[in-house]
């Protein structure tokens, strides 16, 4: 898959394409979105690699949601997606602005 984009984790590393990315909104609601990209078949392969125990680590750190939120591995991808998307086009416009 040509044009992927990587988001790295403590616990691991995802990618991404420039689509998925671009389709995530910056602000105001993106379950729509978020949904759409956890149903590719490259998004699922990933995730299907990482035990949820690994999310869950990952997800702690943030401090936005508790243990038991915290339970439920769909929940998890779809925050992950959601917060790997966004740091993808915070460090582009990082990049963009140096």
């Amino acid at each position: 898959m040509a044009n992927k984009l990587y988001a790295s984790f403590n616990y691991f590393d995802l990618y991404f394409t420039r689509k998925d990315v671009d389709s995530m909104p910056l602000s105001g609601a993106c379950d729509g979105t978020v949904n759409v990209i956890a149903n590719k078949h490259y998004i699922v392969s990933q995730f299907n690699a990482i035990d949820n125990n690994r999310l869950i680590k990952e997800l702690i750190e943030y401090g936005a949601w508790d243990e038991i939120e915290l339970q439920d591995k769909q929940s998890n991808i779809e925050r992950i997606i959601w917060i790997a998307c966004l740091d993808i086009k915070e460090r582009e416009f990082m990049e963009c602005d140096e």
